[in-house]
Formats: structure tokens, sequence, C-alpha cells
């Protein structure tokens, strides 16, 4: 009964919003067209086949769930790092698995499911909670709301674990301020020979700095005391400008205003004005949300799909999709949402589910001098390729001292590009080319590029925009010379430390 009308009172949504918008009747017969088209792949994995969200790293591994109780967990896993240390068996560990480039896959070893690890505990005197590196932001969240606290740093989404945040030093909406490894305090590692070691800033400060953004490389991340601020209420604001003026109006609404506590951009991504235009959303505290404080996600999330969805490898969909998001936009400001509810919401509405495709990520961190620059090489470079540039988000972040690769040495921009990507050689082929040719570009203005996503770059790339990264697989060598903790990422670059050592 509910399939029966649940389609006709979609379409009936569409039409009803399209109209209401003054955007006419065509728009809601691409919408209900890109919807029904929106069929979720067929078929279920292979047998003792993991992959990524990129669906571009099948592998065979025997995939472990680690047990949820405390106690119960280390003893499997020091038992598990037995066997696989007297098999020679590389250990991968994973939670949400969201990164795109085999981090969290290795050959013929063991993946570490560490998602039933994912206690919480907060101390309601310091407001630092310790919790499980399994758990997801979405668990995270409705427990601090209930103590009126929330998350300091996290991505933008509440679909990552807590463990992945950290091996990547995640970053999102949260201007101003460095990345996640910024609002740790401590950390309980357990390493490849079975020691389990807490390390902070002041006890095994250099396993401290190499475990967050180290991808999973240097031992198991039990579990974290992480900083919390208050859950506040926000009012939501916005300003549309020339994309060439975005840096300006930045500084004039976030910088200028210690109020702002969140904010991002998002840059036109439509043929006639190609990263010509921007917004600049941005949330000013209005007050101190009381705990329990009313928390839900983000409705529509079948309009938003059917919206973002449309807008692939359709130049109609993509201008439709800006304007409706324009027009939405300047609807919502003036009104408040709590941090806890913008923070919580989930990427269904976007992740890709459509066989012979997938949805690719990069991002670039860019001097704030040189924001222009670069967003005139992406004007340049993209249209080139076949890539199909769905959505450009800007993100500020400031300089990153607490890990050994920061991708942050000063002030930056993060550009977040998302592609659609055919699953075929060709397109990526064309994929890598235009990575590479980005990263290039991205290392003769002194940015860099976000290590969690396609192993696209060359080695002497990485070794550019990462000068320490021989140094970083020297360390992971001496905390694990077995290196028993692998991953296709360190596959691939680790003959690095190799040449560094003959130099």
């Amino acid at each position: 009964m509910a399939t029966r009308w649940k389609k006709p009172l979609l379409l009936s949504v569409l039409t009803s919003i399209s109209l209401a918008l003054g955007v006419g009747v065509r728009p809601a017969q691409h919408l209900w067209q890109a919807h029904t088209h929106d069929v979720p792949r067929s078929g279920v994995p292979a047998p003792g086949l993991v992959n990524d969200i990129s669906s571009l790293n099948p592998t065979a591994m025997q995939t472990v769930a680690v047990a949820a109780d405390s106690a119960a967990a280390l003893r499997q896993l020091r038992e598990l790092l037995a066997t696989a240390r007297a098999r020679h068996l590389p250990v991968a560990i994973a939670g949400a698995q969201h990164s795109m480039g085999g981090h969290t896959v290795a050959a013929g070893g063991i993946r570490l499911d560490m998602r039933p690890f994912r206690y919480m505990q907060l101390d309601t005197v310091s407001n630092r909670l310790t919790v499980g590196s399994g758990a997801c932001w979405a668990e995270v969240i409705p427990y601090l709301n209930r103590y009126g606290r929330a998350v300091a740093t996290m991505q933008s989404d509440n679909a990552f674990s807590v463990g992945g945040s950290l091996s990547v030093n995640c970053h999102g909406w949260q201007p101003n301020q460095p990345p996640i490894a910024a609002t740790v305090e401590s950390l309980r590692v357990l390493l490849a020979d079975g020691r389990l070691l807490t390390c902070s800033r002041q006890h095994h400060p250099d396993l401290f700095q190499l475990v967050l953004g180290g991808y999973g490389l240097f031992g198991i991340i039990l579990d974290a005391q992480l900083r919390t601020v208050p859950n506040e209420r926000y009012t939501y604001q916005r300003v549309a400008s020339p994309a060439a003026d975005y840096l300006t109006t930045y500084r004039r609404c976030v910088d200028a205003n210690p109020r702002v506590q969140l904010a991002y951009g998002r840059l036109n991504v439509t043929q006639e004005h190609f990263l010509q235009q921007a917004t600049l959303n941005y949330f000013v505290t209005e007050r101190t949300a009381p705990p329990g404080d009313e928390l839900s996600e983000p409705g529509l999330t079948g309009l938003k799909r059917a919206v973002f969805v449309g807008s692939k490898r359709s130049s109609y969909g993509k201008q439709l999709r800006w304007d409706l998001e324009q027009a939405v936009t300047r609807y919502a400001v003036g009104q408040t949402f709590s941090r806890n509810q913008i923070m919580n919401e989930n990427p269904t509405f976007y992740l890709n589910r459509t066989g012979g495709q997938t949805d690719i990520l990069h991002e670039y961190f860019i001097p704030a001098r040189h924001y222009n620059a670069f967003r005139r090489v992406l004007q340049r470079r993209i249209p080139s390729h076949r890539a199909d540039l769905l959505n450009v988000t800007l993100r500020n972040v400031y300089a990153d001292h607490d890990t050994f690769l920061p991708y942050a040495r000063e002030e930056v921009f993060g550009f977040v590009l998302f592609f659609n990507q055919a699953l075929t050689p060709a397109a990526e082929a064309d994929m890598r080319a235009l990575t590479q040719e980005l990263i290039a570009e991205t290392a003769q203005l002194g940015g860099t590029y976000y290590l969690p996503y396609r192993l696209h770059a060359t080695p002497n790339q990485l070794q550019r925009v990462y000068p320490q990264f021989s140094a970083f697989i020297r360390y992971k060598r001496a905390y694990d010379p077995q290196e028993l903790f692998q991953n296709q990422f360190y596959q691939q670059y680790r003959a690095l430390g190799n040449a560094a050592a003959k130099r």
C-alpha cells in the first residue's frame, strides 16, 4: 500500500515546490525522471571480498568484527595480532570505510571492523568525551545532545567513524580552526607487538603525532578523549558574490565576527557560469541550547537526492540544482538551528548507488593568498577532462601543529571537489591524469592535497607535497618492524622510505 502512494506523493511535492519557487513544471519532470532512474545497483558482494566507498578497490580479505566490550576487545585484538605476526598476514583497520584509496584494505590479510567498539562516556566536569573508535558521529551527536554539548570538529556529515576521522585528521565546517587533531586530548593505541599505550602531547608525543592523520599504519586506535563545545543555537546567514570576491566576503562576514561558529562556501559548477559565482553560508551564535534540545536530521531527503542525482551528466540538472539551492537558502536566512542539528546530517541524499559509476572526492588545500589562482586552475583544467564535476565546497582550515603529516601548514582554504566517474578503465585513466595535473598546480602554489582519496599521485608528487613522508615511513617501520599494519596506500608509497634511506 505504501509504495502505491509514496511515488505519486513525491511527484506532487516536486511539482508544488517547483511552482512555488517560480521555476515551472519542467523541473518537476526532470527531478521525477532522476528519481525513477535512481535504482540501487543489483547483486551482493562476492563472499570474502571487501571494498571501500569508491567501489574501485575490491579485495580478498578476512573481516573480523571487534568485540564491543573493552576488556574482551583488547584480548581479542592481542590474540589476532599474535596470529597475524606468526602467519605474516597484513592487518588493515576499518570503520565506516569512507576513504577511497584502499586505506582500509590489504590483499590476503585481516580487516578489523571496529564499528562494534563504540562506547561513550562524558566527563561532565571537564566536558571531555571518551569514545570508542568504532562509534560514528551519528551516535556521538545525540549522546552529547542530552548533556547540552556538541562535537568540536568533525566532517559535515554524521556517517563517519571517530577512529576513521582521527586517522585522516578530518576537518569540516568549523571555520578558523585547525583539523580535528587539535581537539584530541589523548588516545589509547594498541601497537603491533601488543603493547597498549596512552598517547598525548605529554606522553609518547611522537606517536601521538604519527597516529593522528596516520591512516591506521601505526596501531589500532581503541578510544580517544575529545574536547567538546556547548551545543548552541545558530542563526543561518548567506551572502552571494562573484567567486573572485569570495575571500573578501569571507574576511568581512566570518573573520570579523567572532560569533560565527560554522561556515562553508559553494561554487557554481554550471556550464554557463563555471566557478564564477559563489555563496558563503554561515551560522552565527544566537543562544545556548538546553540539554536535550530537539534533535533531528534535516528533512526532504528524497527531494534533495533527486536534485543531486538529477545534476549528474546534465547541464540542465546542474543549473536547476544551483537555482534551487539559491532559492532555498535565501528562504532559510534568519532561521535558527542547533549546532547538533546542523551536524547531524546523513550523506544518504548524495551517496552513489547506481551500477557502472561511482562518485569520487578530491580536496586541495590552498594558501588563502592563492585562492583565486587555484580557482582559475580549476576553470582551465577540469573542462578538458571527462570527469563530471558535481560540487565544489570551500572550507577554511587553520594551521595544524599536532600531526606529523599536516595538510594545513598555514591558513588554507580547502577546495572539496566531488566528481561522478564511470567505472571503466578509460574513465579511471582520465581521472588519474586530471588528479596529477591538479596536484602539480597545487604544489606550484605551495598547497597540499588530501591523502584519503584515490592513489593517483605519483611518488614524486607525494614526496614534493609532503617532504616529510619518507621520515613518516621510517617511523612506521620503527614502531612496526614487521609491517603488520598495511593498506593499499602504504603499499603503493612505502618505497619512498627505501629511496630516502639510500640517499
